[in-house]
């Protein structure tokens, strides 16, 4: 089930189409940044001369849950806007 519900994140301005592509590109935007975080990790744990852990420095969201969750939650908390035409 889908939290918040359906009904609280689409307004007269925001349909379900609008939400489910500005949904998408957050999510995408989630996962590229958090591939980023992966591979500056992995590249300094290559070049890490005493092979300490590093630690991926990703928001506790994004690091737990999946993308298409990480982006309705933003939504909702309105860190993520929806533009209207």
């Amino acid at each position: 089930m889908l939290y918040p519900a359906l009904e609280n994140l689409t307004t007269d301005s925001v349909n379900r189409y609008k939400l489910v592509i500005a949904t998408a590109k957050c999510a995408r935007h989630v996962t590229q940044k958090a591939n980023e975080a992966k591979e500056v990790t992995d590249s300094r744990k290559d070049h890490d001369r005493f092979g300490k852990d590093l630690k991926i420095e990703v928001t506790a969201d994004a690091a737990n849950d999946k993308a298409v969750s990480v982006a309705i939650g933003r939504i909702a908390n309105g860190e993520y806007k929806i533009i209207k035409d």
